[in-house]
């Protein structure tokens, strides 16, 4: 075949045991690299990567083992244009990384009946708006804006803030391919419904839930927000079920600038300009099942991401 279709060996590989196999049959390169649309593939890969990076910098055995995995001289590994039992044995080692250093327990405020209120049912939806607030930023939710991001000192005020973003993907793991024929299906936090409402002395919690989409193309969603008063940022857990392969589903802030925006994952973002003004768009899931080896498309069905995919972000400017 010719020297500039020949995969790397970790991508052709079908376990991680087999790459040493695949090195005596393709020699030492060089090979293509991965392309730039595999910056959001398998989702769950990036997730657990930005994990073992935290984890590496909080210990030295944590860091000893991830350097053991050689991760800069293997791109497709950290790309994630490799084949499924590849892809399963490197999340393996990576949560061996991750056991190695447990993350220190977080200090929780101490509980307080007397200033304590929380609100679910009959009782919550009676409230026409809902306000959580950090140190710093503010998110209030009502039913007419959706989700309303204020940051005094950041000079953001946002109503409608985040949205959703789903389209169907004809590409392969190496690059995401939209469908000409459809426009993006978009959605809005507005329509998730608020299940639980908690304010304490020094807190306040809002959760979220619904899906995104109707009928069979769709997804469950589960939002909650946190804001704590002795904390500069607004916590955000996002939570989607994903049951679909050839999507890719993404969320979209508006009226926040990237550097407000932390997101426990590794970079899956992207700055969009329009005529409408822009947004940032970062991906929670992209259920592509095809990869490209020595150029010919291999089924890699565990790509899809099926199941709860969790994405935890930070909102607000640091000042760092």
């Amino acid at each position: 075949m010719p020297p500039q279709t020949v995969s790397h060996p970790d991508r052709a590989a079908a376990t991680l045991a087999n790459v040493d196999d695949q090195r005596a049959v393709r020699g030492a390169g060089p090979f293509p690299p991965p392309g730039d649309g595999a910056a959001d593939c398998r989702i769950d890969l990036k997730l657990l990567l930005w994990r073992a990076h935290a984890a590496a910098a909080r210990s030295p055995r944590a860091r000893q083992r991830l350097l053991a995995l050689d991760l800069g001289q293997r791109p497709d590994l950290v790309a994630g244009t490799v084949r499924d039992g590849t892809a399963r044995g490197l999340m393996a080692a990576l949560e061996e990384v991750v056991a190695l250093a447990p993350a220190a327990a977080e200090a929780v405020p101490p509980d307080d009946p007397l200033h304590t209120q929380e609100f679910r049912g009959r009782e919550l939806r009676r409230k026409k708006d809902l306000l959580v607030a950090s140190g710093g930023p503010r998110l209030r939710f009502s039913r007419r804006e959706g989700l309303l991001y204020v940051d005094r000192d950041g000079g953001q005020h946002s109503s409608n803030c985040l949205r959703f973003e789903a389209r169907r993907d004809l590409g392969t793991l190496d690059a995401f391919g939209a469908d000409p024929a459809e426009r993006p299906r978009l959605f809005s936090a507005q329509f998730l419904q608020p299940q639980r409402y908690l304010q304490t002395a020094g807190a306040t919690e809002l959760q979220l839930a619904g899906r995104l989409g109707r009928g069979p193309i769709g997804w469950p969603c589960e939002l909650t927000v946190l804001g704590r008063a002795d904390e500069p940022t607004l916590r955000l857990v996002l939570r989607v079920d994903n049951q679909l392969a050839g999507w890719r589903l993404r969320a979209r802030f508006l009226g926040l600038p990237p550097a407000a925006i932390a997101h426990a994952c590794m970079p899956v973002v992207e700055a969009v300009q329009s005529d409408a003004g822009g947004f940032v768009a970062v991906t929670l899931v992209r259920s592509c099942t095809t990869l490209l080896v020595d150029g010919r498309p291999e089924p890699v069905p565990a790509a899809a991401c099926r199941g709860w995919i969790e994405h935890e972000f930070r909102l607000g400017l640091t000042g760092s």
